[in-house]
């Protein structure tokens, strides 16, 4: 019984340090794009997916870090809306995945877009080898699914 609990004991705390990490990471990203200032007009349509014919993909890093931090609220996945949309604004700013944090409706800003999700998302599952972390890559509404109880999806 001491052994498990000692376990779980280790496991939280290496979890919030991937999680510590991570934010770290997060700010970095914010640092670069302030300096690349893509321009943000606050409008909520990129958490509409179906309106840019978009999945959007996280990690599970990102989702587990969600999840750990927010409460996620009932959704339909069909709808293809972050269920964290609220009043056309994103009621996470500070914990969404670096898909969120990069796309930006500037069709300027796309051509270096690719070049530094990528660059994020290698650091991202670098930090899911350094914990020994599960790495998954999958669509972000249908983690958010699995990890909800199925009676609380609409």
């Amino acid at each position: 019984m001491k052994d498990a609990l000692a376990n779980m004991a280790t496991t939280e705390v290496l979890q919030e340090s991937l999680y510590a990490e991570l934010s770290i990471l997060y700010q970095r990203l914010e640092n670069e794009l302030t300096q690349l200032s893509p321009g943000c007009n606050k409008c909520g349509t990129c958490c509409n997916f179906s309106a840019f014919d978009h999945v959007l993909y996280a990690s599970s890093i990102e989702v587990g870090y969600i999840t750990q931090y927010v409460e996620v609220p009932d959704f339909n996945i069909a709808d293809n809306v972050c269920p964290f949309l609220k009043d056309n604004q994103c009621s996470i700013r500070g914990f969404r995945t670096l898909g969120c944090r990069i796309f930006y409706c500037n069709p300027h800003y796309k051509e270096i877009m690719c070049e530094l999700y990528e660059k994020y998302h290698f650091m991202i599952k670098e930090l899911s080898k350094k914990y020994d972390y599960q790495w998954e890559y999958l669509p972000f509404l249908r983690q958010l699914a699995e990890l909800k109880p199925k009676s609380s999806l609409l």
